[in-house]
């Protein structure tokens, strides 16, 4: 594998974000980014977005959907680009690096890539902050009953895609919620 130059991926790491960066640092050897659309970790915020979609009533079976969309777009670009999708049995919760040694050790070790370059895709269920839809009896008589979300914890399937960055000089990888509110990291 060839040998990182460490000096010119801090620069250019520092030139692209260094307008976000409000601490300082001597070296680094993972950088960890999340991501979200801050309006959608609101309830309200999730009404809106299914109201915008069309969608006038409120059930898990319309968050569903937008799962099943995710899902089938992410498995349609892997076809195109002959990437694989491999389940990942959870057996360490993800900890101890397991999902990285997995990709390393088949995709990466032992051969040198230059550009962007997919590996493979990982997936695995593992809890996320979410929302559910519930039915609530109105307390008012003749009222009929009506849906109302909650945040929730749920166990949901999340996309691991580990691929070569060719700015960061090597293994990166992007982790997608596969439901709402699609957090990714």
């Amino acid at each position: 594998m060839p040998l990182i130059n460490m000096e010119v991926i801090v620069k250019s790491f520092l030139n692209q974000f260094e307008s976000n960066i409000n601490f300082h640092y001597s070296c680094f050897d993972r950088v960890v980014i999340r991501g979200y659309i801050l309006n959608l970790f609101t309830t309200s915020g999730i009404v809106i977005l299914l109201r915008a979609l069309g969608f006038n009533k409120l059930s898990d079976g319309i968050m569903r959907i937008l799962t099943d969309q995710l899902n089938a777009h992410i498995e349609k670009e892997a076809q195109k680009h002959n990437t694989p999708i491999h389940w990942w049995p959870s057996v360490d919760g993800g900890k101890n690096g397991a999902k990285s040694k997995y990709v390393s050790d088949h995709y990466v070790r032992n051969r040198s890539y230059s550009g962007n370059h997919l590996f493979c895709i990982l997936t695995d269920t593992e809890p996320a902050s979410s929302y559910t839809a519930k039915t609530i009896q109105s307390k008012v008589p003749g009222k009929r009953a009506f849906q109302k979300l909650f945040k929730a914890r749920k166990v949901v399937k999340h996309f691991y895609i580990y691929f070569h960055d060719e700015l960061l000089g090597g293994p990166s990888y992007l982790k997608i919620c596969s439901y709402l509110p699609f957090t990714c990291e």
